[in-house]
């Protein structure tokens, strides 16, 4: 299955090498000569030219690509790329001529996530963009989410408010640590299902419910719920904080995600103060639809003066998060509000490297919205494309799967225990339609039936791939 890629930066680079991994034949185009230099160690296809000419396109191979993912850095360019693709394969193959030629699914990152405001439903008529990608809200969501639990090393989001989420056992678990994972779940109520156990010295793999657990163990869980964190740390031993009902928070920049960020928060009902060094910047968020909120403070002042920030209480914030365009400065400033005392802080990062980095120091939570991007790039590709996918570049051993339950389905009407007795993989969630007629992810559970329609969410060893896939082929 062919799939092009626009653009040979870091986001572009992780979506190629996640799908060339996974065995997919991939076309990268580039005319940056150090991103095509960069790109030569992933071992896919590497095309320099420009992807806002038709020639570039067709020297990649348009007419047999499955998927178009344009990714680099201009918005404009993107979606323009997109518009062009999708024209050049119907030149090349009219639909009249071709009815049964293979659809072409277009996917564009947007930086500006005003150009697509509103625009849901009209997009791919106007613009050739069947996904748009605008990391800056989901970032947000992953970051707020990490916020609410500070012991959770990895919160990601999967979309219906499911969610995969990793914690590190303590010697204080005292219903999980030194038991099987069948017993742990009979021993804590409403524990969500764990889907990987990396253990120190070994590669990560995929428990079952006789795998004992050992304190410094870390677990993957899959659950449904953000009300769901404070349970699965309280059951790795650790002692949160209660998280505020009406917490007060400091954003560190009136940038365009400071402002989402400011305006989500102050949906959920908290105290929010925006400072930012530039009074451009101040006076337009002053101006804007939240300017006026009663709830909000926009405060144009000097980031680095210690004595405004004692004289604004930043110690007495719940909250701090760093959202300024520099990368540098926003790590600087997340750790400055942590050693004045703000107990939860995080910050949005650009590099990927640097919010593993920041990360592994343990003082702040950090978010990457490249790797963000990456994410949803390939969470959107894989509704479409099946096969397997790396969902967390933390634990590459391990690899979700999705299956889909048709009429005459080997499995359908088995239980979910059933199922997974007969290989070693773990199904997290199964996405079924509701009676609204709206699909709906729930979280698995040993003694549910599956059915027609039903869209399994798995993980595997990346070693069994293969014979997962052969008992759910069919």
């Amino acid at each position: 299955m062919r799939i092009i890629i626009g653009g040979a930066g870091e986001v572009g680079r992780g979506v190629a090498r996640a799908l060339y991994d996974e065995g997919q034949d991939v076309v990268l185009i580039d005319m940056d000569p150090t991103a095509i230099k960069e790109a030569q160690s992933i071992d896919a296809f590497v095309l320099m030219g420009d992807v806002s000419r038709r020639e570039a396109l067709k020297e990649a191979g348009i007419r047999d690509a499955h998927v178009y993912i344009a990714a680099t850095g201009s918005d404009e360019r993107n979606m323009l790329s997109c518009a062009l693709a999708r024209d050049l394969l119907e030149e090349e193959l009219p639909l009249e001529k071709y009815p049964n030629r293979q659809p072409l699914l277009t996917i564009a990152r947007i930086h500006d996530g005003d150009l697509i405001a509103d625009e849901e439903g009209r997009l791919s008529r106007w613009s050739g963009v069947d996904v748009a990608i605008c990391p800056h809200q989901a970032s947000i969501d992953r970051l707020t989410a990490g916020l609410k639990s500070s012991s959770l090393s990895e919160v990601l989001p999967l979309g219906g408010d499911a969610w995969i989420v990793e914690v590190e056992v303590t010697n204080d678990a005292e219903g999980l640590a030194n038991f099987t994972l069948g017993q742990a779940e009979e021993n804590i109520d409403g524990l969500p299902k764990a889907f990987t156990l990396c253990r120190k010295g070994q590669s990560a793999f995929v428990p079952d419910d006789h795998t004992a657990v050992n304190a410094g163990d870390r677990l993957v869980f899959a659950t449904i719920g953000e009300h769901t964190f404070k349970r699965v740390s309280k059951a790795a031993g650790h002692v949160e904080p209660p998280y505020p009902e009406v917490p007060r928070v400091a954003i560190f920049g009136a940038t365009q995600l400071g402002r989402q960020l400011a305006m989500k928060y102050l949906e959920e009902g908290a105290w929010v103060t925006v400072l930012d060094d530039r009074l451009e910047a101040a006076n337009e968020l002053v101006g804007s639809a939240i300017g006026a909120h009663k709830r909000l403070d926009v405060i144009h002042c000097n980031l680095g003066d210690l004595d405004l920030m004692r004289e604004i209480e930043l110690a007495e914030h719940d909250i701090a998060i760093a959202t300024l365009d520099d990368d540098n400065d926003n790590i600087a400033i997340a750790m400055r509000a942590a050693d004045i005392g703000v107990e939860r802080t995080g910050l949005i990062l650009d590099d990927s490297a640097l919010a593993r980095v920041v990360r592994r120091i343990g003082l702040t939570y950090a978010v990457s919205e490249r790797r963000v991007a990456i994410d949803s790039i390939l969470m959107q590709v894989h509704r479409r494309v099946p096969g397997h996918y790396q969902l967390m570049p933390s634990v590459p051993e391990i690899v979700a799967m999705s299956a889909s339950i048709f009429e005459g389905h080997s499995r359908l009407g088995q239980t979910i225990e059933k199922i997974e007795r007969k290989g070693s993989f773990r199904i997290a969630f199964v996405e079924r339609e509701n009676n609204e007629g709206s699909r709906m992810m729930f979280r698995s559970k040993s003694d549910m039936t599956v059915k027609v329609g039903d869209r399994l969410i798995l993980f595997a060893e990346a070693d069994d791939v293969a014979t997962v896939e052969k008992i759910l082929e069919r």
